[in-house]
């Protein structure tokens, strides 16, 4: 019953301190608030089922309940759990991996208990080393990163698709429109603050967003152009350019190339 109790009260401890789910990775370190719903959720199934496990009598019962709640743990840690690529090193976060094998190593003691097995415990803490160093060393980040950045991805190329298919114009009753042509790679830019022409070799594709860059005898330029389609071939734009910001309207005029 120890067991039970000191796994809860783990439980208990990682919702609050963000122990049991955990969205962190990278460098940088941010608060995550308590009261998400995802850490709400996660949370909630644990304790509910494996109180529940407590409480029944029936051992099949239990054993049925603290099982689920074991394959419920797995799904969560391999597609949702993060905390294993964080600071400079991209590294796991120490307290993250501690929290996540002690509270494993409860599941398999109390399924072991349930099963009323001879397997000594050496065995199960061997097993669940080789589970932590698999998700450690070998797949870090959660399943849901990889389908995000697939997502990411397509969206990107999505714009890179829409923008160059042809001249971009701005609207507007004058000879010195903007024009802009993207191409897969550079882009170049006409008008733009006076400027005849800006050429940009390095193209960063994005989310209705593009960043371009180019360096040119040590000199560096960038542009950032922004977007949100406003009707059939007609853009709300953005320009930021040598720290200035230009809003206008673009439509698209097709071109051959």
């Amino acid at each position: 019953m120890s067991n039970y109790y000191l796994l809860i009260g783990l439980l208990i401890i990682g919702f609050f301190f963000r122990l049991d789910y955990s969205d962190r990775f990278g460098c940088i370190v941010f608060a995550e608030p308590i009261f998400e719903f995802k850490n709400i959720l996660f949370s909630a199934i644990s304790i509910t089922l494996i109180l529940l496990s407590l409480f029944f009598q029936k051992r099949k019962v239990k054993l049925t309940l603290i099982f689920c709640e074991l394959l419920f743990w797995i799904f969560k840690f391999s597609f949702f759990k993060g905390g294993y690529v964080v600071n400079y090193l991209g590294t796991a976060d120490p307290i993250i991996s501690l929290f996540d094998t002690t509270t494993l190593v409860l599941r398999l003691f109390i399924i072991n208990s349930l099963l009323k097995t001879s397997t000594n415990q050496v065995y199960i803490l061997i097993c669940t080393l080789i589970v932590m160093s698999m998700k450690i060393y070998f797949f870090p980040l959660p399943h849901s990163f990889y389908v995000a950045e697939r997502k990411y991805q397509l969206e990107s190329e999505n714009t890179k698709n829409f923008l160059t298919k042809g001249e971009w114009i701005e609207i507007k009753d004058t000879t010195e429109r903007i024009r802009i042509v993207f191409f897969s790679q550079s882009a170049v830019i006409y008008n733009l603050q006076n400027e005849d022409s800006l050429f940009f070799n390095n193209i960063s594709w994005q989310i209705e967003r593009v960043f371009l860059e180019s360096w040119e005898n040590s000199k560096h330029d960038y542009c950032i152009f922004e977007y949100q389609e406003n009707g059939k071939d007609t853009l709300n734009v953005y320009f930021r350019y040598n720290d200035e910001d230009y809003k206008t309207q673009m439509t698209q005029k097709k071109s051959s190339h």
